[in-house]
Formats: structure tokens, sequence, C-alpha cells
């Protein structure tokens, strides 16, 4: 429809005049298709024009389409581990789950949508693991910790990440010379007296019994 109107466009202002301008007529001139309406409405705009979708900010669709999500847990200092580096959340939520949002170039900390701290990464070719880290920046938040520290030092004076050690795949060490013990100690059995070895192959002493009392008690099978 406005390939003819492109054609003569020898600038990208002018192409965006040109779809600009189709969009407008596509959208208010009447349409076949709803032709047959009853309710006086023959045009997209007339028929659709009352739907409003839902305007979010720039922000929400950055983390929507462009961001991975992850969960840690802060340990008693405030602390994550994020791909074998350490990264300060906040003090005041030891032992929580917060969020890491990792962007191209950016990691942000948050919890319950109230953003904790955020650092400036450069991510592996897997776009997944952490190579660098740098220019930490933590946010004024209402889960501050009220207890105050022990040296009063400015925020850019403490260390808040810094890179850990790899985690290495651990071995069970296997014990040498353990036997294992019984789980009850019971003492040896010894032969009754009297007791001969062609009887103890015959039968044993409860079924001569059994015997006995089927056939009277003087009579033996």
């Amino acid at each position: 429809m406005a390939d003819s109107k492109f054609a003569v466009a020898t600038n990208w202002e002018q192409a965006l005049a040109v779809h600009r301008k189709w969009m407008t007529d596509y959208n208010h001139q009447r349409h076949w298709g709803h032709e047959k309406r009853e309710d006086g409405c023959h045009s997209p705009a007339e028929v659709i024009g009352w739907h409003k979708g839902a305007m979010y900010p720039e922000s929400v669709l950055d983390r929507i389409l462009f961001a991975t999500r992850y969960t840690r847990y802060l340990d008693k200092h405030g602390f994550l581990r994020f791909s074998n580096w350490k990264l300060y959340g906040e003090r005041g939520l030891a032992h929580k789950a917060v969020s890491v949002w990792v962007y191209d170039g950016s990691l942000k900390i948050e919890h319950q949508a109230v953003t904790l701290s955020r650092y400036t990464v450069e991510l592996q070719e897997d776009h997944r693991h952490l190579r660098e880290v740098s220019n930490p920046c933590l946010a004024d938040t209402p889960f501050r910790s009220s207890q105050l520290t022990l040296i009063d030092i400015s925020p850019h004076e403490w260390v808040l990440y810094w890179r850990m050690p790899s985690y290495t795949a651990r071995r069970r060490p296997r014990a040498q010379g353990v036997q294992q013990l019984l789980l009850f100690d019971l003492p040896p059995l010894e032969k009754a007296a009297g007791t001969e070895p062609d009887q103890e192959r015959r039968s044993p002493p409860f079924l001569r019994l059994m015997t006995r009392s089927l056939h009277g008690p003087d009579e033996t099978r």
C-alpha cells in the first residue's frame, strides 16, 4: 500500500514520515472488513481504539527483556556469593533472600523490588559468569541496620566486593584399618553338657519335645 511512497523517499527522515502517514491512514480510513458492522464503527481506530494497553517504565522493560534474575541469600555480614565474587547487599538483611539482576554491563541487588546496591560488571563469553566487577554504588534503603559500626568509615572506604577462589570438588577421606562393630555384643553360644554330635545333627531339642507331646509322655519316635 505504501510501496510507491517509500520508493520516492531519499533519506531516513522521509521514510519515517511516509510510515507515519500510512499508519494514520490505515487506522482511520474505512475498512472493508468492518463494513457490515451495525454500531457505526468502520475503521480499525473506531473498532479497537478504546483498548488501552498498560504502560511500563523503561526500567521495568529493561528488566523483563534484557536482564537475567537470580536468587541468593545474604550472609551474616550482608554479603552474597555470585559467580566466584563476594558482593555486598545490605547488612540489615542478614540471612534474607535477595534478587540479583544481571544486565549487559551492570549488576543490581534488590530486596522486595528495592535496590540495595549496583555494580558495573564485565561478563564472560557465556553471559552468565562475571569476569570483572567495579564501581560499587550503595543505595539508601529502609532496610539499613540501626546498629552502629565499630569504626565509622565512609562507604567509599569499605571493601564491598572481591574475587573468591573457585569451588573445588571435595573428596571424602577413606578411613584405613576401620572394622565395623556388631550392633549387639552377644556372648558366644556354648554347647550343652552331655550333648552328642549325632544328636545335634538329627534334630534340635525343641523338636524332640514336640514329638513326645504328640505320641504320649513315654513314647519317643
